[in-house]
């Protein structure tokens, strides 16, 4: 089922877009955008998701800069942010976690983890508690 929360998967690989976006398009609204200059011109345009789904390796704005850019917005800087990424080092985690992020999760991942891991953030998030 279906329900009315909005996620945005921000991840410059199409694989990785595809694949998330078949995962929680069953449950979710699902947007994508290949890097995170896109993503912030999606926000700037007066979307506000309840999810981002972040990658940290792309073009353009990394993860930690779009992570960096949206703590500091005071319009963007509550919405929850769980990073998807390669890169497996506690240094990383610590460095976006300080950021703001609300979780992380290696690639490549368990579908079942991953949706977990979304309905904890939306069970706990103070914008977007589920009902």
């Amino acid at each position: 089922m279906k329900t009315d929360k909005n996620i945005l998967i921000i991840d410059d690989h199409d694989s990785i877009r595809f694949i998330l976006g078949n995962i929680l398009g069953k449950s979710y609204n699902v947007t994508t955008k290949e890097d995170g200059l896109l993503g912030l011109k999606y926000l700037s345009a007066g979307n506000i998701p309840d999810l981002i789904l972040l990658d940290m390796s792309m073009p353009r704005l990394n993860g930690l800069e779009f992570l960096s850019v949206l703590r500091s917005s005071g319009f963007f800087r509550e919405i929850p942010v769980l990073i998807v990424s390669g890169k497996d080092n506690e240094k990383y985690v610590e460095q976006c976690t300080k950021l703001g992020a609300s979780g992380y999760i290696t690639k490549p991942f368990n579908p079942i983890t991953l949706k977990e891991q979304i309905e904890s953030i939306f069970q706990t998030s103070p914008l977007h508690k589920t009902t």
